[in-house]
């Protein structure tokens, strides 16, 4: 789940391991403060998503140089065939794209989160939630030029 998180953040695989790193050290640290209010994995999805959050914000706020990685690297599960990795690769560039609060909850909703769950991860309502995850839709839909997502 996280490393799907991650790489809905982030394209580069060096960038993805590196921010895996970084949000699996945020859990770890945070572990003490879990109240059980939630369930454990609406906990981890929750600091997955503000420690991409931050991410994002500081590679905007200090671009660096972008490094072409010469090795493939498979974020999809083995056994999966190539048309299946093509697909995954080019849903991942296109959830990228979207705006981030677009980005956030479908993301999540792809791990199988509720709305409800969503909303209290994003801090949104559940109301709020359908409609980004509506508008998300149509805007990948569009992209991928297919039916329904």
């Amino acid at each position: 789940m996280l490393e799907r998180i991650v790489a809905s953040y982030e394209a580069r695989h060096a960038l993805q391991q590196e921010l895996l790193q970084e949000v699996v050290v945020a859990i770890w640290q945070a572990a003490d403060n879990f109240s059980g209010d939630a369930s454990l994995k609406t906990y981890m999805a929750r600091i997955a998503q503000n420690r991409c959050v931050t991410h994002i914000d500081k590679s905007v706020k200090s671009p660096q140089t972008i490094e072409l990685e010469l090795e493939h690297h498979d974020t999809v599960k083995a056994g999966s065939t190539e048309d299946q990795e093509r697909q995954w690769q080019q849903l991942m560039q296109h959830i990228r794209s979207l705006p981030l609060q677009q980005k956030q909850v479908l993301s999540l909703m792809l791990e199988g989160f509720s709305y409800q769950e969503i909303a209290d991860i994003c801090g949104l309502s559940n109301s709020n939630v359908g409609v980004l995850i509506n508008r998300g839709k149509a805007t990948l839909n569009q992209q991928l030029g297919q039916g329904a997502l």
